[in-house]
């Protein structure tokens, strides 16, 4: 497990995040769109936190390499079964995180 220490190019934002690198690797100086949220369902439906691969619904999870499900236990600190992130920044960017919610973290590598 390594810790990542991030910036954001689009918010003002710092992200803090440990991701298991053999399972999915990255390395220094890598770019990342990140996505945070509570339903995996683009039309905003939610879900009971059970992925089902042949649900035919459209998805976030089609376009992302990596997802992790977890609980919000404050508001920008969220643990995904041991392993932990840190959002930090501008509150207008934090205002949907609720205690005890479900937090879909997705995850892709930008090539540049």
């Amino acid at each position: 497990v390594s810790r990542l220490h991030c910036e954001s190019e689009s918010f003002k934002m710092d992200l803090i995040l440990d991701v298991n690198i053999q399972i999915y690797p990255v390395d220094l100086g890598d770019k990342f769109r990140l996505v945070i949220a509570s339903t995996l369902y683009e039309d905003g439906t939610l879900d009971d936190g059970e992925y089902n691969p042949t649900d035919d619904r459209p998805s976030r999870i089609s376009a992302q390499i990596s997802l992790l499900l977890s609980s919000c236990f404050s508001s920008a600190y969220v643990s995904y079964g041991g392993l932990l992130m840190r959002l930090q920044g501008d509150a207008n960017n934090l205002h949907g995180f609720e205690v005890d919610s479900r937090v879909y973290l997705l995850m892709k590598k930008l090539a540049f």
